[in-house]
């Protein structure tokens, strides 16, 4: 266990160098700001700071649990604490939630309520709601909940939705008889719409993606951020896979398993350097801040996918 969780926190720990991107979220919470490395998180868990709770949470390898920073329990010994972003990496390290702090409720914050309740309402099927109707939803304005939305995710409401929808494109290619079938069932309301998004979304052509990738060449590449480890893969027209996991061998299996037909190779040395270039850009999604793990690695997948398509153009603005 000793190793297993030292491993996973050096892995999850946050770099500290990510910045949002141009014109869009606040460089993050303060919280994430005030406790940047180890030692201001272990002298925070030293003092309960309150204000940490929603920063990170830390583990105890000798009991196997994991804690708010406040948490009334008494002081394990500093070798045998390691600091996770969120209660999830501390979960996927194999540490379970103190009974005392109970971490793994979420701290409610009005803010981060709202946003993940209008995500989750973008997630479900059928057409995404407008951005009148998430307002409406969350009880702000139309301005405020778009400004929230974009500084606690990282993206524009619509980028999120346009992620949802891919999701859902994605999972309903591969088991609808027709494409036509799967365009209706992934919220699409024409199939015009549809053919004017789809390979912008896919890095293919639908038909592609459903024969798993048959005569593309897709290269691929690796890089550690964040939330984790993640692997990019690329096509002549785009991105068509972005996947978070535990390991390289796991990350390549997945892409080579969804598209076994096509020919698979590392990418070219430029397609790395774009990557590593946008993920020096990337917005911290607040480091936890309550927002949960699969709305972040959503977001952060969406925001490089749009930066890293807008980068074969010649431009790194995201758009939004």
């Amino acid at each position: 266990m000793r190793e297993r969780a030292s491993d996973a926190a050096r892995r999850t720990r946050p770099a500290g160098r990510s910045r949002p991107p141009q014109g869009g979220a606040a460089a993050g919470p303060p919280q994430t700001r005030e406790f940047p490395d180890d030692d201001a998180r272990w002298r925070a868990v030293l003092r309960r700071d309150r204000r940490a709770d929603a920063a990170f949470c830390y583990s105890v390898v000798t009991t196997g649990t994991y804690s708010r920073p406040s948490c009334g329990s008494r002081h394990a010994r500093r070798a045998n604490t390691v600091f996770f972003p969120d209660p999830q990496a501390a979960e996927r390290a194999g540490f379970r939630p103190c009974r005392r702090c109970r971490p793994d409720q979420a701290l409610y914050d009005p803010h981060t309520a709202a946003v993940v309740r209008s995500c989750r309402l973008m997630e479900g099927p059928g057409p995404a709601p407008s951005l009148s109707e998430l307002a409406d939803a969350t009880g702000f304005s139309r301005f405020h909940f778009h400004r929230l939305f974009t500084a606690l995710t990282g993206v524009t409401p619509k980028a999120y939705a346009a992620a949802c929808r891919a999701d859902r494109l994605r999972r309903e290619i591969p088991r609808t008889e027709t494409i036509t079938e799967a365009i209706y069932e992934a919220g699409f309301n024409s199939s015009g719409n549809f053919y004017a998004l789809a390979q912008n979304l896919l890095g293919m052509t639908p038909s592609t993606f459903k024969n798993h990738g048959r005569g593309e060449r897709i290269g691929y590449a690796l890089a550690e951020c964040e939330l984790g480890l993640l692997l990019v893969g690329t096509t002549s027209a785009g991105i068509c896979s972005i996947q978070f996991g535990p390991d390289a061998q796991t990350l390549v299996e997945r892409l080579r398993s969804r598209f076994a037909e096509s020919g698979l190779t590392a990418a070219d040395p430029g397609f790395g350097r774009r990557l590593a270039h946008a993920l020096r850009g990337a917005a911290p999604l607040a480091a936890g801040g309550g927002i949960p793990c699969d709305i972040r690695t959503r977001a952060l997948g969406e925001w490089l996918r749009i930066t890293l398509n807008a980068s074969r153009a010649g431009s790194l603005c995201p758009e939004g």
